[in-house]
């Protein structure tokens, strides 16, 4: 896709969020306070919530049939169809843009993997807000957002201690410096050489580079014994015991039950995601093509359907002889 085709397809996502957004605030109350939650509708809104305020909408429409919802529940949904196609082959045209700024970023203790997938939401999180109009490039844009996800995910990714953003670009910049003078010397650059390189302190650089935290591979063999890893020398819980198998065995005698009581969409979610009925374990991806659902608005029902269940489980095991419906 060249850059004409790439900015128009940019303006007509734009322009249908746009009608999307107008769509939603002009909803009548007090159906709009229900369906909107408190948010503003506005065109940056992003995809997922995009798609639970619809949802909300449409459940809103089943519920009040007099109260002239079904059009507008239709019409949002139209205009999100749209937009999930647009918006798909935008993201897709520009997912090698969001693997560079990874491979800038390379610098990092985390692995390229889940540096990309940083990116990868900082990708999103750019489309969801750009506006063609304002004559910037995509590209130029985009790599704001990127590089800032990056960066705020980095720090759970590496370390159990948050770092400050600006220290992380310091590592980020030092280790960049020492690839190129390394390139440039033939040999590992002394302190004082990226110190010159870097504009910074002999002695601040030397911190920097103190900082960096190593992890143990669990699956790596220990060096005194040299076959055995360490994930073997732990202690081994007690998932086998005797108490804890009753106790899944019960769990599992009350599960068809408390799974009846959900609400049908929710129940089919779980029993999809974890093979229930003899079926194998879906993935989002695949429960969303099913339900015809964005992967993010599964993720956020199989959310609400295991606080559901365990909610229920623990007041069945308070009162035993609490009566469930039982499934058809």
């Amino acid at each position: 896709m060249d850059a004409a085709a790439e900015m128009q397809l940019a303006l007509r996502m734009r322009r249908v969020r746009e009608r999307l957004a107008r769509s939603l605030d002009r909803l009548p109350e007090p159906h709009r306070g229900a369906v909107l939650d408190g948010v503003d509708p506005t065109p940056e809104l992003a995809f997922a919530l995009l798609d639970t305020i619809i949802a909300r909408l449409e459940r809103a429409a089943d519920l009040h049939p007099d109260a002239g919802l079904e059009v507008a529940a239709r019409r949002a949904r139209a205009l999100f169809g749209v937009l999930a196609a647009a918006r798909s082959t935008f993201i897709t045209r520009n997912l090698r843009l969001a693997f560079h700024f990874a491979r800038r970023m390379s610098g990092f203790d985390a692995p390229l993997a889940d540096l990309i997938q940083a990116a990868n939401l900082g990708l999103l999180e750019a489309v969801d807000r750009f506006d063609p109009r304002r004559e910037v490039r995509f590209s130029s844009y985009a790599g704001i957002w990127i590089t800032r996800v990056i960066l705020r995910e980095i720090p759970l990714l590496t370390q159990t201690v948050r770092i400050p953003d600006y220290y992380m670009r310091l590592r980020s910049h030092l280790a960049q410096s020492r690839r190129v003078l390394a390139d440039e010397l033939g040999r590992d650059p002394t302190l004082g050489e990226m110190a010159a390189k870097t504009d910074l302190a002999e002695n601040r650089v030397r911190d920097i580079l103190k900082s960096k935290v190593t992890t143990v591979d669990l699956d790596a063999p220990r060096q005194e014994t040299g076959s055995q890893s360490l994930a073997d020398s732990l202690t081994a819980d007690e998932a086998d015991s005797p108490q804890n198998t009753t106790i899944l065995k019960e769990l599992l005698d009350l599960l068809p039950s408390i799974l009846a009581s959900l609400e049908p969409r929710l129940s089919r979610v779980v029993r999809l995601r974890y093979g229930l009925g003899g079926e194998r374990p879906r993935t989002l991806q695949e429960i969303g093509v099913i339900l015809h659902l964005s992967r993010e608005r599964v993720r956020q029902l199989e959310d609400e359907a295991t606080a559901l269940l365990r909610t229920r489980f623990q007041r069945r095991a308070r009162s035993p002889r609490a009566a469930c419906p039982m499934p058809a």
